[in-house]
């Protein structure tokens, strides 16, 4: 009988792990989804980001004058300081979840040590971003995003300590310490990404608001050029709330002994919400694609 109990034991924690598995690996599909629309909306930042440099700034167009600082904003092989800011946040955010994967599954301490390592890169490259963004603020468009990054900045210093302390380790609990104890450096980015759609909304219709300003009319393709980054930022909102939602529970995971299957069921309906929204930003990305 002691036998017995202690074989169904062990086959009730293997399943219960497998099930973890699987929940996680549903929850890194949806997220993927998620980095794949983020990057896209961000892809659209990029390109009025630095338009609205080039219209507003006094000496972007200069002919005697050229500031190596200001390289980004001219090259189309890196992004200008904002959207570097944002890109960066979801790429630490990226490489966090691709931490927690790997340990769930069972990756080794090597394979963990680079997605660390993956981290602390983004989170460095970020800094040097959030730094390019206030010396450039140009009106209130550019202004609002500036003000975006000084949050940003406090949320990666406050995390890159930890990170390269963490790059020392070598054992799985290490990691799984870690992945706890900044958690909230990493849900807080989330939050500030989906608190930041207010600061990009501005710099992704000013084009289109340009005339009106100038004492114009906004045509009636504007507009809907407007309505639809609208609606395209309000996908992302869900989306990253979704993407919220599911990292609390995959930390509540992380953290709780194997047989409580409970707290990863869940990754289920919050990783389908996810796909929903990033579906929705396709279509809405495919629109602006035609005008």
């Amino acid at each position: 009988m002691r036998r017995f109990v202690a074989c169904l034991a062990f086959l009730l924690l293997l399943g219960c792990a497998s099930v973890a598995v699987q929940e996680f690996e549903v929850y890194k599909t949806a997220f993927d989804k998620t980095n794949e629309a983020s990057t896209a909306i961000l892809d659209q930042l990029a390109l009025q980001e630095r338009a609205l440099f080039l219209r507003h700034y006094k000496y972007a167009r200069s002919a005697t004058r050229f500031d190596p600082g200001l390289a980004r904003f001219f090259s189309d092989s890196v992004d200008p300081p904002g959207t570097a800011a944002f890109r960066g946040a979801l790429q630490v955010i990226k490489a966090y979840n691709d931490l927690l994967y790997g340990l769930e599954s069972g990756q080794t301490a090597q394979t963990l040590a680079a997605k660390l390592s993956a981290m602390e890169s983004a989170t460095s490259s970020s800094i040097v971003a959030v730094g390019g963004v206030a010396a450039t603020a140009t009106g209130a468009n550019s202004a609002s995003l500036a003000a975006s990054m000084a949050t940003f900045d406090k949320i990666f210093q406050t995390l890159l300590p930890f990170i390269q302390l963490g790059l020392k380790y070598r054992a799985q609990e290490e990691f799984r310490a870690f992945l706890i104890q900044n958690y909230l450096p990493v849900r807080d980015l989330l939050l500030h990404l989906r608190n930041g759609t207010s600061a990009i909304f501005p710099v992704l219709t000013a084009a289109s608001i340009r005339e009106f300003n100038e004492g114009g009319t906004i045509s009636t393709e504007d507009s809907k050029r407007i309505e639809t980054y609208r609606k395209l930022l309000a996908d992302w909102v869900i989306l990253l709330e979704a993407t919220i939602k599911a990292l609390d529970r995959a930390k509540a995971a992380a953290e709780a002994p194997p047989t409580l299957v409970d707290n990863v069921t869940g990754l289920t309906a919050f990783a389908i919400e996810m796909e929903t929204a990033a579906k929705s930003a396709k279509t809405h990305l495919a629109e602006l694609a035609t005008r």
